[in-house]
């Protein structure tokens, strides 16, 4: 990495190189100019700077957003492989393969900072599941308790519907019943009447006939 360089022994010599290659004196000294990465010859396979241009393709094939994260480090990889070129150009190859090495940690410096982007990123999106997640399940919870709480008063109204019932059917059984037994004792009375009152019509008929019949019996016989 960037700071890797930064405590090697090179240091000196590479900031003196970048000092001058990051100047316009410096540019022209060592041939590097500012034409885009695909107008300069690629460097040579198996050094700093063919690890950095594959390293840069690579972050090429990244979405848009991604690209603007670490499009500062992407840019001052780019010039450091533009300046290595020049100073090739130049014969100084000492002062490019010092910036080889430079544009290898600034797109390594791209890659990682990519990663982190995407690794917090994916964070995020977890988070962001993991509290729609909460969220729903406490919704469930206050769903749950709300239907327990309409199953019980449901409940409560089932066993009272059910007593009121009950007590409506024992009472109109009641109330059958002592029909019932009213109508057979009404029944019993009125025949026990009927009995009784017979003989006593008859007698009284039977007397009241011979009551007649005795003045009748008179005057015929004046």
């Amino acid at each position: 990495m960037l700071f890797r360089l930064l405590r090697s022994p090179l240091l000196a010599s590479v900031a003196l190189c970048a000092l001058m290659v990051f100047t316009p004196e410096g540019a022209q000294a060592h041939g590097g100019d500012e034409r885009p990465l695909t107008q300069i010859p690629p460097a040579p396979r198996g050094t700093d700077g063919a690890k950095a241009e594959d390293l840069l393709r690579e972050l090429a094939t990244r979405p848009a957003a991604a690209q603007r994260v670490v499009a500062e480090p992407i840019e001052h990889a780019r010039r450091a492989l533009a300046r290595a070129h020049g100073a090739r150009a130049a014969g100084d190859q000492t002062h490019a393969h010092q910036l080889h090495g430079l544009a290898l940690e600034w797109a390594e410096t791209a890659r990682d900072l990519l990663r982190a982007a995407e690794a917090e990123k994916t964070m995020q999106d977890a988070a962001q599941q993991a509290r729609e997640v909460t969220t729903k399940l406490e919704r469930a919870r206050v769903l749950l308790a709300e239907t327990q709480a309409r199953l019980a008063r449901a409940t409560t109204e089932l066993e009272r519907v059910e007593a009121a019932a009950r007590e409506a059917s024992q009472a109109a059984a009641a109330s059958e019943a002592a029909r019932i037994e009213a109508s057979r004792k009404g029944n019993a009375k009125a025949g026990t009447t009927g009995k009784a009152g017979g003989p006593k019509g008859a007698t009284k008929q039977g007397a009241a006939g011979k009551e007649t019949s005795k003045p009748a019996a008179k005057g015929g016989g004046r």
